[in-house]
């Protein structure tokens, strides 16, 4: 009784902070309001066939408190060319940037659009088709107003409340937001798991007891439970949670193995010890250079930063080409036989990125023990061949069933690797555009803390550093 009691004020206090208050419910329908009415004057100017709906969950009354973001979507007749959505789309939102006199920001989806900068908030201004159903859907963006109604159509005021707890653990401990950079739980996706399961404590308590690639949700019963198998294999993500507006669509795809895992972890953690810090977001000090300095002292290792300027990009798309070449260049190190325990990437998410990486040793022994074929087998011959001319250093010489030499190692220093082989490690297009450029720069241990001037840049070496949940310890 006592943890249930304890478990009903913590959530209690959340609800609390989770809830806007009145006079920020005020402010936030007055921009929009203001932000709408331009739009429909514009759009009546040049007598377009479109309406304007409020979507995402500003419209659903699923946001949270400080929540700054605000979707409006531009809906088009469907008998309108994607050329004119994609015209129209942006020359109204430049219109009403304009008209508001407010800064402006070109974005991308699966086609441009615009978000202004409007009394502190960032309202995207989204072009797409009026569609009833996902039988009409022409691009992605065109299930946002399907996924609008449909949660209007299945929630109440206590559910929202349910969401928002939902959203604000999610955002605590790290896994709330399905863009790339992130890789984790959407808003829409925290919705239809407090649909499914009622309420949050509900959605903890399944949660604590998922196994990644198990788990279907198909809240609408698209699909029976002998189509499952199917459905693991075509989707092939630790979580399918089938997008009720769609079937054919998995609402949980962003999702990687490592959120899903922190999310059970957390769920499991909260509900034996609940406590108001689940809700409450972790204050991060800048690492210092003492710090760094005297942490590497500590534990002996090295640490290197890649700082590339890139060709301004949307940030799912920087993220993608981010997390391809971070994971090439780990692979070229591990080729070259330095061994990286630690590694991560920063960006600004519009033209500068930095690759972290922590290494054993910076620096190898000139030689290194490579092992050859096994004794008697068809590529024997050659490799006795290739080191019998003077490429060892001794050898080669057999241990058990197969061959061996001592040779010199081509590169000793990662630097050295990176500068001299980093082009072919098979870096994503701005990636490599940029090195070729020599727009790359390196920075070595303490020195990784002047890659770039920025507070949020110092604060992620901090959590990329220490690694520790802070939620694990409350």
């Amino acid at each position: 009784m006592q943890v249930n009691k304890r478990l009903v004020d913590v959530l209690n206090k959340a609800r609390e902070l989770t809830s806007p208050d009145l006079q920020e419910r005020e402010k936030v329908k007055r921009i929009v309001n203001e932000v709408v009415q331009a739009l429909r004057v514009v759009i009546t100017s040049h007598k377009l066939d479109a309406i304007v709906e409020v979507e995402g969950s500003i419209a659903k009354d699923t946001w949270l408190p400080g929540n700054k973001d605000i979707d409006i979507f531009i809906l088009f007749n469907k008998k309108t060319s994607i050329e004119e959505l994609r015209y129209w789309g942006l020359n109204i939102g430049y219109e009403v940037a304009k008209k508001l006199n407010c800064d402006y920001e070109e974005r991308y989806a699966e086609h441009p659009y615009l978000r202004i900068i409007y009394k502190g908030y960032e309202v995207d201004l989204v072009p797409s088709y009026e569609v009833k159903s996902s039988d009409e859907i022409i691009t992605a963006v065109d299930r946002t107003r399907l996924h609008t109604r449909y949660v209007l159509s299945k929630t109440n005021e206590e559910l929202r409340s349910e969401i928002r707890l939902l959203k604000k653990f999610m955002r605590t401990i790290g896994t709330y937001g399905a863009e790339i950079k992130v890789g984790g739980f959407s808003g829409y996706l925290c919705e239809l798991l407090i649909i499914y399961y009622g309420s949050f404590t509900r959605v903890l308590e399944a949660a604590s007891n998922w196994r990644p690639w198990r788990v279907i949700i198909d809240l609408e019963r698209h699909y029976n439970e002998e189509d499952y198998d199917k459905l693991r294999k075509a989707f092939k993500s630790p979580l399918i949670i089938i997008d009720p507006v769609d079937k054919t669509r998995n609402a949980a795809a962003a999702v990687t193995l490592q959120k899903f895992n922190e999310f059970v972890v957390a769920s499991r953690t909260f509900l034996n010890k609940p406590s108001i810090e689940f809700f409450v977001e972790e204050t991060i000090a800048p690492l210092s250079y003492d710090e760094l300095k005297r942490e590497l002292e500590i534990r002996g290792t090295s640490t290197l930063a890649l700082k590339f300027e890139l060709e301004r990009s949307p940030p799912d798309v920087l993220w993608g080409q981010l997390n391809r070449t971070l994971k090439n260049l780990l692979n070229l190190f591990k080729q070259y036989k330095f061994e990286v325990i630690n590694w991560g990437a920063w960006s600004n998410d519009r033209d500068v990125a930095i690759l972290l990486f922590e290494l054993s040793d910076i620096k190898l022994p000139n030689v290194e023990l490579h092992y050859g074929p096994p004794v008697g087998s068809p590529k024997e011959v050659n490799f006795l061949e290739k080191y019998l001319d003077g490429g060892a250093i001794a050898g080669p010489f057999i241990l058990g069933n197969r061959w061996y030499v001592i040779r010199r190692r081509r590169y000793t220093h990662a630097v050295d690797l990176i500068l001299k082989r980093g082009h072919l490690a098979g870096l994503a297009k701005r990636f490599l555009k940029s090195f070729k450029e020599g727009k790359v720069k390196v920075y070595i241990n303490e020195n990784i803390l002047e890659a770039i001037e920025s507070e949020d840049y110092l604060k992620y070496l901090r959590k990329w550093l220490f690694k520790k949940y802070h939620w694990l310890s409350l």
